[in-house]
């Protein structure tokens, strides 16, 4: 029975994300009924890889990608969605192994996922690369949808945001809306893996949402 009791505990460890919103949404005090959890932003994340794996890039090993996207938020059913403005976040990528370490302890196929959510972590492989850019891709669609449906301001979001000295900063060099934040924080992580004066799927959309509305 030790099989049914692991893969039954496995997926109510996991499916709490299901129930846990999306830290960054509420320091940007959204104003939308019912705000993104993190098993959502998981789901995005795999049909966002989909789309541009089906576009752009139909080297990458996709399915590799996808476990990848599935399993790289598991951390946070224990130390929970810490953002780069919370205190000890500079402490995350040691607490999210070893929650990781916890979450995966018991299941035949541990070392496994653990390896991939390592890569994934490392940067160091093309579909790792590629997992990476999406998770972060996905997050400046989301801020993207609430921007356009007017859902989203920065004279509305906590101090802990609006305060912030790299909000700060980019506000000073045009920045208004959430999305542009998101975006124009995100470009750097984008240009990873590329010559100078080289762009990609991901640099070409971020300046698609930059400068377009999407959602209606």
């Amino acid at each position: 029975m030790s099989d049914i009791s692991n893969i039954i505990e496995f997926y109510k460890i996991t499916t709490t994300l299901k129930d846990t919103i999306r830290t960054g949404w509420k320091y940007w005090n959204v104003k939308k009924e019912r705000l993104e959890s993190i098993a959502e932003h998981v789901y995005g994340t795999c049909m966002l890889a989909i789309a541009i794996w089906s576009e752009s890039a139909p080297d990458i090993d996709i399915c590799k990608v996808m476990m990848m996207l599935a399993l790289h938020e598991t951390e946070e059913t224990i130390i929970g969605d810490m953002t780069p403005y919370d205190e000890g976040y500079d402490k995350k990528y040691i607490k999210g192994h070893e929650a990781v370490a916890k979450v995966f302890e018991n299941m035949a196929q541990r070392d496994r996922c653990v390896a991939l959510i390592e890569e994934f972590d490392e940067k160091a492989t093309p579909e790792a690369l590629f997992a990476y850019k999406i998770d972060k891709l996905e997050c400046d669609f989301q801020a993207k949808r609430y921007d356009d449906l007017g859902q989203t301001s920065l004279d509305n979001a906590e101090d802990i945001i609006k305060f912030s000295p790299s909000i700060q900063n980019l506000k000073n060099n045009g920045a208004e809306r959430a999305s542009d934040f998101f975006i124009l924080t995100d470009k750097r992580h984008y240009r990873l893996g590329l010559n100078d004066g080289e762009e990609d799927i991901f640099t070409r959309l971020a300046d698609y949402l930059l400068n377009n509305k999407v959602f209606d």
